[in-house]
């Protein structure tokens, strides 16, 4: 944990003037070491539940290690110190720069698990796998291989630890300098082993098959090369040919598997499996591609008999956030569903019958976990729906939900295996990422649980943070209510009318939780623009989670529809609110976000004068083929696709768009941005063509230099045409 490196002993007051709260400044939003600090993942209990282990860097990096701590109290330990290449110092050469962000995105250990029954940690670095004594000590190197190896899981006795290597399931003996063992042999150019699961007793092992081998391959560019190369990729249209699963059952020491028949369509998609506690039986969830026709399974492992637990046929389902588990006898099968008014979870007896809810209340289920003596403790967001807290639920007929977190923000537990601590990755609007123990007995510790790590730099309190409020409004198309999550600059005053920015457009926008979408580095971003004098708004759109089963289903077979009309609604409740001056509107978004960014200039050009559209999926033909869920098959629905791609509608643009994207994304395809481009500019409309040569699809996850670069062009779009009245 951070502290200080000299100790100031102060004998008399001082009396100094206030210093002035630096200036948000992307420079060192976006730099290493990190102001917000590294956030810890990867938790893993101890089998006794006495300790738990998880990945972190102190320093503010992105190289990460391991860590211990002790649920009996004290600092969490560092018992792992992995080698990694020193940063290579500054220069302006390209191989150097090239050196510099790869030391720079170099994430260290990726996976950490306690060995059952020893005071030992298997630990995943650099795609090899290594046995650490969890009282530290040096570390012992199981597998040395050209190729990576990933989910490494111990068997339930301690003794071996099963992993997939180049697409098939290996396992090698912890002690004794054992030789790895091949357990399968189906690997082969587009089939693999996805995933797996040991046995109860570790004589078996379940695992998922993926064969991409009837998807089509299409060509990235590689324009960074010594020749400029195509790179052949496999990736599908909707309506096209998709990955196809099967579920299969092999001795822990290997031979033939042992396919199960599930029935159904070679494409349906397994959202979870789960070995019984009891029984050599499998709980299996699986469902069309569509997610319209659903089925919770248990299947014999030994005899391959199958049987159909739960069947939910509903044609508007547009969403798939199931989970599925054993009750800790056995005699039951917990699920998540929304066949009523929000995901809960629900429980169905091994042998069928009706299934009855465990969870009630006004609130959605995110996440769930067993507990040993039954019941469930699960994520969901009681009384606020941009909140993410711990509740539990008992089994049994009459069984209340009760809420575990108090601290109004986005908790995210680990429980340990006994149920009495939770481990919880916490932030809030105002809080970034840090480590929380939860005694949940309720006996022990603050109500907001013992602080584990420290992640913020020292200076991160220095800065006056632009503080979010929640706000609801109407879309007066469909009378929905909308949640949206507003940015003011700090100081502002009432009455006096902002550029306002939209954005990040997406779904499940709306969180109280540090910078709102995590899985971008939007946080930074959001404060210069409210520092620079921009109001900032996001709007959970149709689609999103935690506000109904209804609320979701708006969004069937209308990508850029009714979530542009939520978008819109936003925007005209913050001028009539009289927050944001309607002659300086923008909106951007990345991915699905940029199609809502584009369609919405394309087709409103009154509302918006701007728009920066990342990486912007404007062709749905294109899209993946799980966005079919929402939009079906093309085939079918020719229409409704020709509808939602924002291409057909770019005749409408009258202000000004800013395209970025990267050239090597697989996801949203360069070239459909490319044709755009060309497209508009034949239009004689006014567009910006940002294009990074080597980036993804994650454009600003990609080495901090290009953030940087993409974030500041995109601040000087906005700044040359909505003019923000605030000094920088």
């Amino acid at each position: 944990m951070r502290r200080p490196l000299l100790a100031l002993v102060v004998l008399a007051p001082l009396h100094l003037p206030a210093q002035p709260a630096p200036v948000p400044d992307i420079d060192r939003f976006y730099s290493l070491p990190s102001l917000i600090g590294t956030a810890p993942r990867g938790v893993a209990w101890a089998g006794d539940s006495r300790r738990l282990a998880f990945l972190w860097n102190d320093e503010g990096t992105n190289f990460l290690d391991v860590w211990v701590a002790d649920v009996a109290g004290g600092p969490p330990r560092r018992v792992t110190r992995m080698p990694h290449p020193a940063m290579p110092a500054p220069a302006t050469d390209y191989a150097t720069l090239r050196a510099r962000t790869a030391a720079e995105q170099d994430g260290g250990v990726s996976a950490v698990t306690w060995r059952p029954r020893r005071d030992e940690l298997l630990v995943t670095f650099r795609g090899d796998l290594w046995r650490v004594p969890a009282a530290g000590g040096e570390p012992v190197n199981l597998t040395r291989t050209p190729g990576a190896e990933s989910r490494a899981t111990p068997s339930p006795d301690g003794g071996r630890v099963a992993y997939v290597r180049d697409g098939d399931l290996w396992t090698v003996a912890l002690d004794g300098g054992a030789v790895p063992v091949r357990v399968t042999t189906l690997a082969k150019d587009g089939v693999g082993v996805e995933s797996f699961r040991w046995s109860r007793d570790g004589a078996h092992l379940a695992l998922v098959e993926t064969d991409r081998t009837a998807i089509r391959t299409r060509n990235i560019p590689d324009v960074l090369a010594d020749e400029a190369r195509m790179v052949p990729q496999r990736r599908a249209f909707p309506g096209e040919p998709s990955e196809r699963r099967r579920v299969g059952v092999v001795d822990a020491g290997g031979g033939d598997v042992r396919w199960l028949t599930l029935g159904g369509d070679p494409m349906d998609v397994i959202h979870g499996y789960a070995w019984s506690p009891a029984r050599d039986e499998l709980a299996i969830d699986l469902s069309d591609v569509f997610v319209k026709d659903r089925r919770v399974l248990r299947a014999d492992a030994a005899t391959g008999a199958v049987t159909e637990l739960v069947r939910e046929r509903e044609p508007r389902n547009v969403s798939a956030e199931w989970w599925v588990d054993w009750a800790p006898d056995g005699d039951a099968v917990y699920f998540t569903s929304d066949r009523e008014d929000d995901y809960h979870v629900w429980r169905v007896g091994r042998t069928g019958g009706a299934p009855s809810r465990m969870t009630r209340g006004a609130f959605a289920v995110f996440q769930a976990t067993v507990l040993p003596r039954g019941g469930v403790a699960a994520v969901a967001n009681p009384g606020r729906p941009e909140e993410r807290h711990l509740v539990l639920a008992r089994d049994g007929r009459d069984a209340t939900t009760v809420q575990v977190t108090t601290r109004r923000g986005t908790h995210a537990p680990v429980l340990s295996p006994d149920g009495r601590w939770a481990a919880d990755v916490f932030s809030s609007d105002s809080v970034p990422p840090d480590l929380y123990l939860h005694a949940l007995d309720g006996t022990r510790g603050p109500a907001q649980g013992r602080r584990l790590t420290t992640s913020p730099s020292p200076d991160f309190a220095a800065y006056r943070w632009a503080m979010p409020q929640y706000v609801t409004f109407t879309n007066p198309v469909d009378g929905a209510t909308l949640h949206g999550r507003l940015i003011l600059p700090p100081g502002h005053r009432r009455g006096t009318r902002l550029p306002l920015v939209v954005g990040s457009a997406y779904s499940n926008t709306v969180r109280n939780q540090w910078g709102g979408r995590t899985a971008h580095p939007l946080w930074g971003l959001d404060q210069v623009l409210a520092h620079r004098g921009y109001a900032i708004l996001a709007v959970d759109v149709a689609g999103s989670s935690g506000h109904g089963t209804a609320f979701r289903r708006r969004i069937r077979l209308d990508y850029g529809g009714i979530d542009v009309e939520d978008l819109a609604a936003g925007v005209r409740w913050a001028v009539a609110e009289g927050i944001a001056d309607s002659a300086r509107v923008a909106i951007w978004g990345s991915s699905y976000g940029g199609l809502l960014t584009t369609k919405s200039l394309f087709t409103k050009p009154a509302l918006y004068r701007a728009g920066i559209a990342g990486a912007p999926a404007t062709n749905v033909r294109h899209a993946l083929t799980g966005e079919q869920r929402v939009m079906m098959r093309p085939q079918e629905q020719p229409a409704e696709y020709d509808r939602a791609s924002a291409r057909g509608f770019a005749a409408g643009l009258q202000g000004s768009l800013m395209l970025i994207h990267g050239m090597r994304d697989n996801v949203v395809l360069w070239q459909d941005s490319a044709w755009l481009a060309q497209y508009l500019l034949q239009l004689g409309k006014d567009v910006d063509f940002v294009v990074l040569p080597d980036a993804g699809h994650g454009w600003d996850l990609e080495g901090l230099d290009q953030t940087r670069f993409a974030f500041r062009k995109m601040l000087d779009f906005l700044d040359r045409h909505l003019r923000p009245a605030s000094p920088r």
